[in-house]
């Protein structure tokens, strides 16, 4: 998903960031557009366990994008008695 995120990415948009944030994180430069239109595909591909573990695996990464990648993930209008590893993940961070 790194190599994704990253062949979305803009040089120039990252170094921008990176300067704005002042963080260690790694900036790719990725839209936050770009970001909702991925996220969106990728709820409607994986099942709850999939976004799970994918969002826990960006979370945890050092790319800014992936982070937020991994909260939009877990974003949807209702979260059902049988999502609950979706509120496990969010707990803990």
């Amino acid at each position: 998903m790194i190599a994704t995120l990253s062949a979305m990415g803009d040089s120039t948009k990252a170094a921008e960031m990176a300067a704005y944030h002042k963080t260690a994180r790694t900036f790719l430069g990725v839209p936050a557009a770009a970001l909702d239109e991925l996220a969106r595909g990728l709820r409607a591909d994986l099942d709850v366990a999939e976004r799970c573990a994918l969002a826990q695996e960006l979370w945890q990464g050092e790319v800014h994008e992936g982070g937020i990648l991994a909260a939009k993930l877990l974003t949807q209008a209702r979260i059902r008695p049988d999502d609950a590893p979706v509120w496990d993940i969010i707990s803990q961070w």
